[in-house]
């Protein structure tokens, strides 16, 4: 009896694994088949692809930089000496020309003695042309002349020295930018007074990397945009030598500003075309491929994929311009892209056309 019960219970032991082994079997055929079946339905259907259809576009590529802008020409004026500040001739936005006397310092500063420079001058000057005179008449040396010219010239020189210090003019013409002081003010050696532009012309400062300054040229179109207004200058230098601390080279960009929309200090992305080609095909980076060195994509020829060897030319951002190997009309495949080879059979789900 007890055999017989041992016996039922390695039947059914054995039963079971052999139950198992068939079922994981049979699990594995079903994926098999079912894995298969899907290889079977790209090759009776087709791959799923989208495709574009290809058009002539004007391809342009772009420098991009941050730009800082500044009067044509620009000076800042700083104090000289540390006094109060008596007058100021003027007011920002004033027009001004060249030996304008713009601030007037006291000329009573016993430091500076400017009133006695004036009365010695006056009195070296009087001797002169006294000299002078008696010169032409005969009736004085050369040697008394010169000695009184010589007297004559120091004094107007320290005069004017001393003038220029207190009554600070013009060095150019142009507006009045910028007035950092008002009068009564007590002002130290150094203090910024005031800066004066020329603000119908403006200048940008951009810097440009060792890959991007071989790319311009002097006389190339720029644009910067302030609020709606798009406004187009020309390069007009570029440095021939890097700047070691900006790690760049500089360039300069000239404005006309007839209607002074720019102002001295605004800041504004620059944009610079270097590269412009009109009726070309242009390309996303992403659907092309790089095998061995070659470039190419899939087009769709009758529902079938077929390889396209290129040559690409510029890139900008992430368009490429496709110098050889496709053409108007050609349906460049996209989605789907990684799931065809050369010769595959494809479904198509998606057209686009530019």
């Amino acid at each position: 009896m007890k055999k017989e019960v041992l016996l039922g219970k390695i039947v059914l032991i054995l039963f079971s694994l052999v139950s198992g082994m068939f079922f994981v079997s049979c699990q594995k055929e079903e994926q098999k088949e079912a894995a298969m079946s899907i290889e079977q339905i790209r090759e009776k259907e087709g791959v799923p692809v989208s495709i574009l259809e290809l058009q002539p576009q004007e391809f342009e590529k772009k420098l991009n930089f941050f730009a800082h802008l500044t009067g044509i020409q620009e000076y800042k004026e700083f104090s000289k000496v540390a006094d109060r500040i008596q007058n100021i001739n003027v007011q920002v936005g004033s027009q001004v020309s060249a030996g304008k006397t713009i601030i007037e310092f006291p000329t009573n500063n016993p430091a500076l003695q400017f009133n006695q420079a004036k009365v010695a001058l006056e009195n070296s000057e009087k001797t002169y042309k006294r000299l002078k005179n008696l010169l032409e008449a005969g009736e004085t040396s050369q040697a008394n002349f010169d000695g009184a010219e010589a007297q004559y010239l120091v004094s107007k020189r320290n005069f004017e020295s001393l003038k220029q210090l207190l009554f600070v003019e013009a060095p150019i013409s142009g507006v009045v930018t910028e007035l950092f002081i008002k009068e009564g003010d007590n002002v130290d050696y150094g203090k910024h007074l005031f800066t004066i532009a020329q603000i119908n012309r403006m200048k940008a400062k951009i810097w440009a990397s060792d890959e991007e300054v071989v790319q311009l040229k002097v006389g190339m179109p720029a644009v910067i945009k302030i609020n709606d207004n798009e406004i187009t200058g020309r390069i007009s230098e570029i440095a021939l030598a890097k700047d070691m601390d900006k790690k760049a080279f500089g360039v300069e960009v000239q404005f006309d500003n007839p209607s002074r929309i720019l102002k001295s200090g605004m800041t504004s992305d620059l944009n610079i075309t270097v590269y412009k080609k009109p009726n070309t095909i242009i390309v996303p980076r992403n659907f092309i491929k790089t095998e061995l060195g070659k470039n190419f994509v899939f087009v769709d020829i009758n529902g079938i994929a077929s390889r396209r060897d290129i040559v690409i030319g510029e890139e900008a951002g992430i368009n490429v311009e496709v110098i050889n190997g496709l053409q108007a009309g050609d349906k460049l495949i996209t989605d789907g892209i990684a799931l065809v080879k050369d010769g595959a059979k494809i479904k198509v789900t998606n057209s686009e056309g530019k």
